[in-house]
């Protein structure tokens, strides 16, 4: 490998390794020591449902209205236990 490539290789591990990185840098610690939380992703059918209670997720866990915190993008946010207790959940701005 020449050295521009090999240059140009390590830059995009960098880049990689610092773009997975930053998508956990704005979650409070409390909520998840910087590995519990994920963005909610619709298209692999984690659906959020408004409620009159707070927010029912696509297996039926409700998140009370009190609980829910504001998401610093457009995106619902979960923080969860391995045995699905919610830690932390985000609702983008707009939703009740």
């Amino acid at each position: 490998m020449s050295h521009r490539a090999t240059l140009r290789f390590v830059m995009a591990v960098l880049a990689s390794s610092a773009s997975g990185a930053m998508a956990h840098d704005w979650y409070p610690v409390a909520c998840c020591s910087q590995r519990d939380c994920r963005h909610l992703e619709e298209a692999k059918g984690e659906t959020v449902l408004e409620t009159s209670k707070g927010w029912q997720l696509w297996d039926g866990r409700i998140v009370p209205r009190g609980m829910a915190k504001l998401s610093p993008d457009p995106l619902f946010h979960l923080c969860e236990l391995s045995d699905k207790r919610i830690i932390c959940f985000f609702a983008p701005p707009g939703a009740s």
